[in-house]
């Protein structure tokens, strides 16, 4: 099955969208007093800026399996995927198993809510679906936790099925409101025979299989499909742990 991986850098489950705004503690002064108003910080009055931390190929090391997410453009996404680093590259291998993937940061966010909602884009080449569509990309809301008044995420997609590995330019686009804050460049590309030996290896999904634990029984269960479990690994290429997440 085809499937969006998109993974953002939060603490809670996707879909969790209660925000409480504050716009600075205020103290109730009596009838014959002024309203006192703590003074914004002045970093807060500096602009937004977003930055893109690290970008490239990456491996997906185990998930919570595949559902259904009519806001992807092929229906479909990966529940609590767990990824590491392969390199640092703007190119990436149409390999069954690559998945491109970028970390970004945004702040300083002028309001201090528990979480925020930023605007994720994707434009990719055409793709045909097994159903005759023809996809060109998604467009849909998303939820990052504000912590210390900057949202740190990962967003990316993984090339899982053989209508995916379709050749050119892959546009992810982040937006706070209506500012776009993030913008990562992908192009991907066919690869010559001896960079799919080297890669091989790498992208194929449980690398370090310990074993799989079956579903769970209990009813209406969130987790209700198989898990792979792995071994504590390293990075290949940059010597980082997996990067989980569910857990950041």
């Amino acid at each position: 099955m085809k499937h969006l991986i998109f993974i953002v850098l939060f603490f809670t489950l996707y879909g969790c969208e209660n925000n409480n705004e504050s716009t600075g503690s205020v103290e109730v002064a009596s009838a014959t007093e002024d309203v006192a108003v703590s003074k914004i910080p002045d970093y807060l009055n500096k602009p937004l800026k977003g930055k893109i931390s690290r970008a490239g190929l990456y491996r997906l090391v185990r998930s919570g399996g595949i559902i259904n997410d009519a806001s992807t453009s092929t229906g479909k996404s990966v529940s609590r995927p767990v990824i590491e680093q392969v390199n640092s590259s703007q190119r990436i291998p149409l390999m069954r198993g690559a998945q491109m993937y970028l970390q970004y940061r945004i702040w300083p966010l002028p309001e201090r809510p528990a979480f925020v909602e930023l605007r994720r884009v994707l434009r990719h080449p055409e793709m045909r679906l097994p159903n005759g569509k023809v996809a060109t990309g998604s467009d849909f809301m998303i939820t990052v936790r504000n912590s210390v008044n900057q949202a740190i995420g990962f967003t990316g997609y993984g090339l899982d099925e053989d209508y995916e590995l379709v050749a050119g330019d892959w546009v992810f686009e982040i937006w706070y409101g209506d500012k776009k804050m993030i913008e990562q460049r992908f192009t991907t590309y066919w690869p010559d025979e001896e960079e799919i030996a080297k890669l091989e290896p790498l992208l194929g999904l449980g690398n370090n299989v310990m074993g799989q634990r079956p579903p769970t029984k209990k009813a209406n269960a969130r987790q209700n499909w198989p898990r792979i479990l792995v071994g504590k690994t390293k990075s290949p290429a940059s010597g980082e742990p997996s990067v989980d997440a569910t857990k950041l």
